[in-house]
């Protein structure tokens, strides 16, 4: 339980039992695969990258496969749309989820779908040098690879455009010169060198750049 939780649960004990109260009722005529799969979809649909994990790996422990796990997430499509659901699938291959990892004993994905490419560490092509603002972030690439960079003269920096706290996208609406605020819970983070002023002092992970022939490339890794 995060410590904001703790500290409400403690401020406003009355308000925040009935909570958690509404909160075991409300699954408690479900079976607890079904209840596991709600929840995963919960997760998805705010892109919460540790609660998706944690969730996920629950799910498992009670009997759910992997396969169920994509067949909720496919009929949950008409709400999620295909960008939360790729970045859910990205987030669970690039932590060796069980039924997810390469290394699984199952058929690849890219000789199941041939038309399709998979990359768990894809590169994250930029645009040019001269393209990007000098001193102040600005966001490139998506589908669970999005990245802050920061443009100081030839140099750039780069770090991965997600929260250090629930792991939500940080959006280009929170973007403000060098500060970006995640709009999920208000935590602020500083470029050039992506350190958290707002929050439990997180900083944002940094990534590796490559700057050839003037175009900007950043390595994603885990």
């Amino acid at each position: 339980m995060s410590r904001a939780l703790d500290y409400l649960l403690q401020a406003r004990p009355a308000a925040m039992g009935a909570y958690f109260e509404f909160l075991r009722d409300a699954g408690s005529r479900l079976d607890p695969r079904t209840r596991a799969l709600i929840s995963i979809i919960t997760k998805v649909s705010t892109q919460t990258e540790k609660g998706l994990l944690q969730y996920t790996r629950k799910a498992l422990r009670q009997g759910v496969t992997a396969e169920e796990v994509l067949d909720a997430l496919l009929m949950a499509f008409p709400a999620l749309g295909l960008s939360r659901i790729v970045w859910a699938v990205d987030v669970l291959i690039e932590n060796a989820v069980p039924g997810f990892a390469p290394s699984d004993d199952r058929q690849p994905l890219e000789e199941a779908a041939p038309t399709a490419t998979v990359r768990t560490s894809p590169d994250i092509r930029c645009g040019t040098l001269s393209a990007l603002p000098e001193g102040r972030a600005v966001k490139r690439g998506g589908g669970g690879h999005a990245v802050l960079l920061y443009r100081t003269g030839d140099a750039v920096r780069a770090f991965k455009a997600y929260c250090t706290h629930h792991g939500a996208e940080l959006m280009d609406s929170g973007i403000d010169g060098c500060r970006v605020t995640c709009s999920q819970h208000g935590w602020r983070f500083e470029l050039p060198d992506g350190r958290c002023t707002q929050g439990a002092q997180w900083g944002l992970r940094e990534l590796p750049v490559r700057i050839e022939h003037g175009e900007v490339t950043v390595s994603w890794s885990e």
